[in-house]
């Protein structure tokens, strides 16, 4: 089961790094792959060049993380049996990480580790290709970056297929969790007008029903009963 890991990340080419060296040092199959989305418009474009993280630029609409891994995620999703997100303040420490998740979603589905802050939702998550593909999306449409792990949480608890791993330590060295220094990026997705407006998406995305349908959609590609 070959694996993809998309990194969104502005502004940050040093976490980027340290990401990545996580990601290099614990990985046991060595066609894992990662890749850093980032913005040609983003001022920290040329140190992410020169720090030699892999990244790719991809063409979206719409402000925040979701867009870029939104467009990623569908093109990757056609080469690789599972797609996944880590922030590029995740820190991978469980060595085999990714033998242990190609394993848990040898079926399909979704897993996602434990990322030593919160067990309920998945702050990081991998998806079986299939599904992605499916539902034409990764992440909540609309979303800039607020309600992912909400919308990954519901999807994969109501259709049955989501898997959490507490072996499977991938840390969130967030600043709310005293982790970090708080920095631009982290006040400026964390604003109240981003909750607002993610929380607004996420809430239509219920009451339209277009939950429900996406949930049935992921039923179906569990049970074989649609090709993705």
């Amino acid at each position: 089961m070959s694996i993809i890991v998309v990194t969104p990340t502005r502004g940050r080419p040093q976490k980027a790094r340290e990401t990545y060296d996580a990601f290099t040092q614990t990985r046991r199959d060595p066609t894992t792959q990662i890749r850093f989305i980032i913005d040609e418009d983003d001022p920290e474009f040329e140190a992410y060049k020169a720090s030699g993280v892999p990244y790719e630029v991809f063409e979206h609409e719409g402000g925040g993380m979701g867009p870029p891994m939104n467009a990623a995620a569908i093109v990757y999703a056609k080469t690789f049996d599972i797609v996944g997100f880590v922030g590029d303040d995740h820190r991978f420490r469980s060595v085999g990480w990714d033998v242990a998740i190609a394993r848990t979603l040898s079926n399909g589905g979704m897993a996602y580790g434990n990322d030593l802050a919160r067990h309920d939702i998945p702050t990081e998550v991998f998806i079986s290709s299939d599904i992605v593909l499916a539902l034409g999306w990764f992440c909540l449409p609309g979303a800039k970056h607020l309600y992912l792990d909400n919308t990954w949480a519901q999807v994969g608890r109501e259709s049955g297929c989501l898997t959490y791993l507490p072996d499977v330590i991938i840390e969130h060295a967030h600043a709310f969790f005293g982790k970090a220094p708080m920095d631009e990026g982290y006040a400026r997705v964390n604003h109240p007008s981003m909750y607002a407006h993610d929380e607004a998406v996420y809430r239509q995305w219920n009451e339209s029903g277009q939950a429900k349908r996406d949930i049935e959609t992921v039923r179906r590609v569990l049970t074989g009963a649609e090709e993705a």
